[in-house]
């Protein structure tokens, strides 16, 4: 027990750690390492009290949040990222984040849901319609990418690309508009085709699961909602040091600075919630919840955070452009495509969550191994000083 609070005050200080190993210029490795565990500390904390807030809260409050502050870690990185102008990155955690979801938080789910099973059954029809507005997503967010491949660079400028992408993300607004109509109104009985208690079961798989005892007392309604947004200003607080620290952690590890933001910060940062939703779907019966959840958070990135990005670019004149490279926007397709074909049936095995994966374990090393494009060269102010 006294081993377990001294690890809780610690990681509780962590974020604080982050901050300050900033400012004594510490190699870029060491504030890169420090800051990622801060913010993997912090997303903890605030999907803690996302679940706190969500039992006493409309259902159309809680999936905001989930989809905003839920999604912290991607949100505050490509803030951060935009005001140092390094947009790349903020794209590349989106991307890194929908990968991570899609291949290896899916394929572990399907792996340990059935490993001593024949056989996972679920909704097709619920998964076949997510799947397919992913689908419809995905050509929304290629439109850049297939602008500038089919035209020369003389063609479209650089005004004509930003208003392609502030159409892309009014729709993107619009279509959430409509899927959380759909969803919470006219078909919410297909999304509750198991039986639930308003997000109250014991057996349920949030998004973001964790021990939120400690933020549901009876006489304190307003502590949730306080960690909650001193939670998200030290993530803020966090990210900008982070990004600072990309240029020359590539350097150290002998990579291309696009690995870490699209391979080791969404794995690292969003570790607690992907444990709690693949030791979730490992329940009798637990499967499509964990699918759902995986689906919906990659829903809420492309359909919410991707639009905000594109909002808090267009306000502080930061021309934030969602435009994936060839290799980026192929592999995004390949995995959508590959997850579509796996779960359209309605059934799967431990094995398809193997090849998953692997996919995902592909993907990254090409990642790893593949030079950074000249639009993904990371220019911070602060660079110099690691």
């Amino acid at each position: 027990m006294a081993r377990s609070l001294l690890s809780s005050k610690f990681l509780t200080l962590l974020p604080f750690v982050g901050i300050v190993a900033n400012g004594l210029q510490l190699p870029a490795l060491v504030v890169f390492a420090i800051n990622l565990g801060a913010m993997s500390v912090l997303s903890e904390w605030i999907n803690r009290c996302i679940n706190a807030i969500s039992i006493n809260t409309k259902r159309l409050t809680t999936e905001l949040l989930k989809g905003t502050f839920g999604n912290s870690v991607e949100l505050m990185i490509g803030i951060s990222a935009g005001f140092r102008g390094a947009t790349h990155i903020s794209r590349s955690i989106l991307l890194g984040s929908i990968l991570c979801k899609l291949l290896l938080v899916l394929g572990s789910s399907l792996f340990f849901a059935g490993y001593d099973k024949n056989r996972l059954r679920f909704d097709r029809h619920l998964t076949t319609t997510l799947s397919s507005l992913m689908m419809v997503i995905f050509i929304m967010l290629a439109i850049p990418t297939a602008l500038e491949a089919l035209s020369s660079r003389h063609d479209i400028s650089i005004e004509e690309a930003i208003l392609a992408q502030h159409t892309t993300a009014i729709n993107l607004i619009g279509l959430l508009v409509i899927f959380l109509f759909f969803r919470l109104r006219t078909h919410a009985d297909m999304f509750a085709s198991t039986p639930i208690q308003h997000g109250r079961s014991k057996s349920h798989i949030p998004e973001d699961t964790t021990t939120v005892q400690e933020l549901q007392h009876s006489d304190r309604y307003w502590l949730p909602p306080v960690v909650l947004v001193v939670a998200s200003s030290c993530m803020l607080a966090c990210a900008f040091p982070l990004v600072d620290s990309l240029a020359g952690t590539g350097k150290t590890l002998n990579t291309n600075p696009s690995f870490a933001t699209i391979t080791i910060i969404p794995l690292v940062a969003n570790i607690a919630k992907y444990r709690a939703i693949v030791e979730g779907s490992r329940s009798e019966g637990q499967i499509e919840r964990g699918i759902r959840a995986i689906i919906n958070g990659i829903l809420r990135l492309t359909m919410l955070v991707a639009p905000l990005l594109v909002a808090v670019g267009w306000v502080f004149d930061q021309p934030f452009i969602l435009k994936f490279d060839e290799f980026e926007a192929t592999t995004l397709l390949l995995s959508i495509v590959v997850m579509t074909y796996l779960i359209s049936d309605g059934r799967s095995n431990y094995f398809e969550g193997l090849m998953l994966v692997g996919t995902y374990i592909i993907m990254s090393f090409s990642f790893y191994v593949r030079p950074d494009s000249p639009a993904a060269i990371i220019a911070v102010r602060s660079e110099e000083h690691y």
